[in-house]
């Protein structure tokens, strides 16, 4: 059977003593330990969560702006085009009146130049029909011929009368 003994009772008590005294002095502090570094990387963890949510959330700002910037870069070469067009035809209309113009002036002056040469040509066709209507009046001859001649002349040139 079993027998106990004074030496079992003392191993048990000197057993329990140094449990203590570890518990005490040594296992409060390994759990201290322990618990700072479960505290230390909980608080890494949530460090790192705050960040990655930062970072997200800079991320979707930052996509948002970007989306801003495309939108006005479309709305700014949508606004240039517009106005590159009003300026087209802005001058294009102002060429076509300066054109008109141009070609108006040319037309009249033309015209009066025609209307000049016309009178010149005129002119020259008068001085010389009265030349031969002074060497025909004389000759000798029929002056009735002669004042039919410079009637028929006076009414083909536009006077009405005769010299």
């Amino acid at each position: 059977m079993l027998r106990l003994d004074i030496n079992i009772l003392f191993t048990v008590i000197n057993l329990i003593i140094l449990y203590l005294l570890m518990k005490k002095f040594l296992f409060g502090r390994v759990h201290k330990i322990l618990a700072a570094r479960e505290a230390d990387i909980r608080k890494q963890y949530e460090d790192a969560d705050k960040t990655r949510a930062d970072a997200d959330a800079l991320k979707a700002s930052f996509s948002g702006q970007m989306q801003a910037i495309e939108d006005a870069k479309v709305k700014a070469l949508a606004d240039a085009r517009s106005e590159g067009e009003a300026e087209k035809e802005k001058i294009l209309a102002g060429a076509h009146a300066e054109s008109d113009r141009i070609i108006a002036a040319a037309k009249q002056k033309a015209q009066a130049e025609a209307d000049l040469e016309k009178q010149k040509a005129e002119a020259v066709i008068t001085s010389m029909l009265d030349q031969a209507a002074k060497k025909a009046a004389a000759m000798p001859g029929d002056s009735a011929l002669y004042d039919r001649f410079l009637n028929e002349t006076a009414v083909s040139s536009g006077t009405g009368k005769a010299d």
